[in-house]
This record gives C-alpha cells, structure tokens and sequence, in this order.
C-alpha cells in the first residue's frame, strides 16, 4: 500500500501569474512568500520541465508553506500538421488535473478547524479564483509534490 504523502494541500485556481498570487497571500497571511529554486529544477538537465516555486517557513510554530505551478515556466511550442499556428503544450506537474493552476501545500501540524479557515481564507483573496482541500492520498502523482 502506497504511503500517504505528510503534508496538507490545496489546488487553487488563480488566472495570474505566480508572483501575483503570492503577493495577495503575502498581504492576506501576513507570510513572506519568497522564491527559492524551481521545482524539479536539476543541475545540468535543463531539458526537464521546471515549475515556479515559493517558500515561507514560520520558524516560530514550525510550518513550512509553499507555492508550486502546475504548470511549467518554460512550455513546448508543437505545430501539428493541417494546424495553422503553433499551439503551446505544457508538461502538467499533475497531468491528471489540467484545471488547477497552483498547488498551496503545507507542512507541519494542522489542526482540521486551521485547515477549513486557510480554505475559508484563500477563498476570500481576489485573485484566487476557487479553492480546494485535496485528499493526498487520492492520487499517486501528489508523491511527485513531497519536498
């Protein structure tokens, strides 16, 4: 039997770019979402797929909290033939879910009332569009996500 993943997640539907929507959960949470390296980002192997990546760690109640795109910085443009442009083609981090733009995950020890108001609270950001708690155990490729 697969392992569940330890931390927490939810899929966020945020039409905007990244750096947009850490900055509303910067100033909603009071957190200090900074960059740190692409997801999946390997020395010497820029062929991969690379996927933005933020980090705010609360050193005090021992939390980590990240941000990753689902989708990746740098998409291959494909030309299938009889098509009159090329169309972009991004590799998903998690193919089974083309809808979610982020992933907001969570490390640490959450009680279930923190985890419904940080959904109750992302929803209320203006640039995020819906939000969902995810049940990590329900897909295999959410191991791809663990830090």
């Amino acid at each position: 039997m697969p392992s569940k993943p330890d931390f927490e997640l939810f899929h966020v539907y945020c039409h905007h770019r990244d750096y947009r929507l850490c900055f509303a959960l910067n100033e909603h949470f009071n957190y200090s979402l900074k960059r740190i390296e692409d997801f999946l980002e390997e020395e010497g192997k820029p062929e991969l797929p690379t996927y933005a990546q933020f980090k705010y760690k609360d050193g005090i109640m021992h939390k980590e909290y990240f941000i990753i795109a689902n989708r990746p910085l740098l998409k291959e443009v494909v030309a299938n033939e009889g098509d009159l442009f090329p169309a972009e083609q991004p590799e998903l981090l998690i193919p089974e879910l083309p809808k979610v733009d982020y992933f907001f995950q969570l490390y640490g020890q959450f009680e279930e009332h923190e985890l419904e108001e940080i959904a109750d609270e992302l929803s209320l950001i203006p640039v995020v569009i819906a939000v969902q708690r995810a049940d990590t155990s329900s897909l295999k490729s959410y191991m791809n996500l663990m830090h």
